[in-house]
């Protein structure tokens, strides 16, 4: 059984534009899990240094 398919170019073209779109959104996602990550850490630094500010004007 001798399967012999080659693609054309606009398939070809349609599976590297594919192929991309899937590694853009990956960075892109793996990016908004790091800035949020960021985010609350910054938010919860910045709860804790209220929280100490506020035991010290006591």
């Amino acid at each position: 059984m001798n399967i012999s398919y080659s693609f054309t170019i606009p398939e070809s073209i349609a599976v590297i534009s594919l192929a991309a779109l899937v590694m853009f959104m990956a960075v892109w996602i793996l990016m908004f899990f790091d800035t949020w990550r960021q985010r609350r850490k910054y938010s919860q630094l910045k709860k804790q240094m209220n929280s100490t500010e506020e035991r010290k004007t006591k």
